[in-house]
């Protein structure tokens, strides 16, 4: 089984790639910073594209292993506002992460998901765009895209996820219904175009 490197520490983070790696029938472990005893980096994502950043993310770990390191960075778009480049901070109204707890922090980006939703009528149309990166120990990359289009209510249809609270406010335009209420199979087609990005990134 091939080790790789993912450039996160974040469980919610980890989770989701273990699970897409195993929908996308990949052979590969994916492996933490501190599963490694490496010491977590924090970067600045100072780039002018989401391609950018997830390499940002990607190269603060290259030289310390000598195995492949991923990387992504996501972004939320709405058809009235295009990307909100920092959502998080915006949420926080510009307060460090440190002074809330990991819920506080999930029920700031509720509010401020569902504050845009309500903004639009209730209801508007949006998407997931990723970008993600496969760096080699050599230095030379690999680079894939996925976007997954929903549409952003300010309904809460179920238990909001503690590390993606967004995820309890979109109905996806797949499956029509609700993200948090897929079933396995559902959940399988909704996150197909993300399946195929890691597919395309990590095939031989």
């Amino acid at each position: 089984m091939k080790k790789i490197l993912l450039a996160s520490n974040n469980q919610g983070k980890v989770e989701r790639f273990k699970n897409l790696t195993v929908l996308a029938g990949l052979d590969i472990e994916i492996v933490t910073p501190a599963e490694l005893s490496i010491k977590e980096i924090e970067v600045i994502e100072n780039g002018a594209t989401l391609a950018d950043n997830a390499e940002i993310k990607a190269r603060a770990y290259f030289g310390k292993v000598n195995v492949p390191i991923i990387a992504n960075d996501t972004g939320f778009w709405t058809d009235t506002e295009g990307f909100i480049a920092t959502p998080k901070r915006i949420a926080l109204q510009g307060e460090a992460e440190s002074v809330f707890s990991e819920q506080e922090i999930s029920q700031k980006l509720l509010a401020f998901w569902k504050q845009k939703a309500t903004d639009n009528g209730g209801a508007v149309d949006a998407a997931w765009v990723e970008a993600f990166i496969l760096v080699h120990p050599d230095g030379t990359t690999k680079t894939a895209r996925a976007k997954r289009e929903v549409i952003l209510t300010d309904t809460v249809f179920g238990e909001p996820h503690p590390q993606m609270p967004v995820r309890a406010l979109y109905i996806s335009k797949i499956t029509n219904k609700p993200a948090v209420t897929h079933t396995p199979a559902e959940e399988l087609e909704e996150m197909q175009p993300v399946i195929e990005a890691l597919k395309t990134l990590l095939a031989e």
